[in-house]
């Protein structure tokens, strides 16, 4: 009995443990399925967000097409305009011009009194006129003092003819012109003064701003004059007529002297024909070296004009006086 017992035991405890084995396996495939189920519903999870968020995309991408299209229309269609048109031309370069110099509301009026410039060791303003026109230069056989009707900057004055008895340079350009010729403005400016001379005409005397300055532009031996004190004149313009002041001139004539004086201890001058205007330098040269050669033919002397560097500076040295 016992024996049996103990196989009735044995096969019970067999039959446990088999059981237990066999729960345990169908434990293990529903923890399995369990786990396939929920990857797959992780995965469908997963795909429903992609799909959402790719729908929402393509919303997005409608709606900024929608936004866009019109913009992204015309700048297609501007490319297609311009290529069809040639390149833009480059800027054009700057204008160069011959330098002139300044006006005189530029250069001086502007400046509180002008003086900074007007005390410089150039002169502040470049002639535009030599005082008088060449057409107002008539020929004639009458006796002269000096045999010429244009004495200039540096020409010799004999002493039998001067002041000191001693010959001279001459410092201010002379011309012999007939009677009441209009008598015109150097440069533009302002009348400083105008002084009455020893022979009884007067000088008008032009600066930068009208005051007394290192620099002054002078037309001497004038009758009439048309400005007064403080006046502003342009180049050209008629401040004047030549007056005769017994020098020797023929019946009908006069004589005018144009200076540009350079003030200090002793004051000089300097010649005015080295300090044209830019505008009017080559045209004047040429109606000098014309005029000397046109009267050397009417005399008969083709001595009395020498070539120089700057026509009518005799000299390019300071003249005291």
């Amino acid at each position: 009995m016992p024996k049996i017992a103990l196989c009735i035991g044995v096969v019970i405890l067999v039959g446990f443990v088999a059981y237990l084995a066999l729960n345990s396996e169908k434990v293990e495939e529903k923890a399995t399925a369990l786990e396939d189920v929920q990857i797959a519903e992780d995965t469908a999870a997963t795909t429903d967000r992609n799909l959402l968020v790719a729908s929402e995309n393509s919303e997005a991408q409608q709606v900024d097409s929608s936004t866009q299209t019109p913009k992204a229309a015309a700048n297609k269609d501007n490319a297609t305009k311009y290529q069809d048109q040639p390149p833009f031309p480059p800027p054009p370069p700057p204008v160069t011009s011959k330098q002139t110099q300044p006006t005189i509301e530029d250069q001086h009026f502007s400046q509180q009194g002008g003086s900074a410039q007007s005390n410089s060791d150039e002169p502040p303003l470049r002639l535009k006129g030599i005082g008088v026109n060449f057409e107002d230069f008539k020929f004639t056989k009458a006796k002269l003092q000096f045999d010429r009707l244009f004495m200039g900057f540096g020409f010799v004055i004999p002493g039998s003819s001067s002041s000191s008895g001693n010959d001279k340079s001459n410092p201010q350009p002379t011309y012999v012109v007939p009677l009441g010729t209009p008598v015109r403005s150097l440069v533009d400016g302002v009348v400083a003064a105008i002084p009455t001379l020893w022979s009884g005409d007067v000088s008008i005397q032009v600066t930068a701003d009208g005051k007394m300055q290192k620099w002054i532009y002078e037309t001497e031996h004038l009758v009439n004059p048309k400005v007064a004190v403080g006046d502003k004149v342009v180049a050209g313009q008629i401040i004047g007529e030549v007056g005769s002041f017994g020098n020797g001139d023929p019946p009908g004539y006069g004589a005018v002297e144009i200076g540009l004086l350079r003030g200090g201890q002793v004051p000089e001058h300097v010649c005015p024909f080295a300090y044209l205007d830019d505008s009017i330098r080559e045209a004047t040269f040429a109606n000098m070296r014309n005029l000397f050669q046109s009267w050397e033919e009417y005399v008969g002397d083709q001595s009395l004009y020498t070539e120089t560097e700057i026509p009518g500076c005799l000299s390019l040295q300071a003249i005291e006086g």
